[in-house]
């Protein structure tokens, strides 16, 4: 009897016992997506940092065609060309050689294996013989006949 009388007490005990619930799964939701530790974002940070390297311009003369052309453009070109001569190769390792050195003093040892067809070229630290964890990005550039990977080994 002393129930029904008092309806208003109990719808209050209601809402309260709902946003209790809700509460509590709110907090459950938050817990269970936050990280449970120190994430490794090295594959991210490799994938920016060989973006950048790709899209980076070549040094040129103002009036050349080649002017704003980037490095991805610039390998794509040499594949149709056939196997790049020394100047070439080493218009590529000047534009790479800055992002290398400022990975390696950064984060480890980094080196970049660009494919041309047949020719193969490594720029930046040699790959270590020892064990440890390597990270690589890997584009294929064009038709896929260039393939460009950046390496990182911690």
């Amino acid at each position: 009897m002393a129930l029904r009388k008092d309806r208003q007490g109990m719808a209050v005990l209601v809402d309260a016992l709902v946003f209790l619930v809700v509460l509590t799964i709110l907090v459950g939701a938050i817990y269970s997506t936050s990280d449970d530790g120190p994430k490794d974002d090295r594959a991210e940070l490799l994938r920016s940092y060989h973006s950048v390297m790709l899209s980076g311009e070549l040094p040129g003369e103002g009036g050349s065609s080649m002017s704003t052309a980037t490095l991805a453009d610039y390998l794509i070109a040499l594949s149709l060309v056939g196997t790049p001569d020394e100047e070439q190769a080493d218009v590529v390792e000047d534009m790479v050689n800055g992002t290398i050195a400022e990975m390696e003093g950064t984060e480890g040892r980094t080196w970049l294996i660009i494919e041309l067809g047949s020719a193969t070229f490594q720029f930046g630290s040699m790959p270590p013989e020892e064990g440890g964890n390597v990270y690589a990005d890997r584009r294929e550039l064009g038709d896929g006949s260039v393939v460009s990977t950046l390496f990182l080994s911690v």
